[in-house]
């Protein structure tokens, strides 16, 4: 069979190029390299899902206080829930680099965790038109903010 033409081989770079961009395409994920490394990826963590945690608060409470629809309110705590899936998945599957950081790992994942269930939980709170749920949401979702911002703090 003959190649096509202006076909050129690709040499041990290409193929080496290629798997290196199927790894991070397929979300490969290396461990970190060190301590301080594993830290800042915590402290991005944290920071994204206290971001994601006090939208959907504010979401809540706007709702409550009739500033903001129901359609509205439910599709920005959808996307705050939504929003924490991906760093929870992406903080999780970095290995820690050394046994002393399995704690921070630990930490971390379940203030991840723990943000998920809490803005789950406002969305069906919200859905079912649970008022008295979604002022439980809210003061949750605030308490966790505060909780890791305090963490992300410590690690910077």
């Amino acid at each position: 069979m003959t190649p096509p033409a202006g076909f050129r081989p690709v040499g041990r770079r290409g193929v080496l190029g290629v798997a290196l961009l199927a790894c991070l395409l397929c979300g490969c994920v290396a461990p970190a390299f060190d301590t301080g490394a594993y830290e800042r990826n915590a402290i991005r963590a944290l920071d994204s899902a206290v971001s994601d945690a006090r939208t959907g608060a504010l979401a809540l409470e706007n709702l409550l206080d009739d500033r903001l629809t129901r359609p509205y309110a439910d599709t920005v705590v959808t996307e705050s829930e939504d929003a924490v899936g991906p760093v929870e998945d992406s903080f999780g599957s970095v290995d820690p680099p050394s046994a002393a950081d399995v704690r921070l790992r630990d930490e971390v994942g379940g203030l991840l965790s723990d943000t998920s269930d809490a803005l789950g939980d406002a969305r069906i709170a919200l859905r079912r038109d649970d008022r008295s749920g979604m002022r439980r949401s809210m003061a949750q979702l605030r308490t966790l903010a505060d909780r890791m911002e305090a963490r992300s703090e410590r690690l910077a």
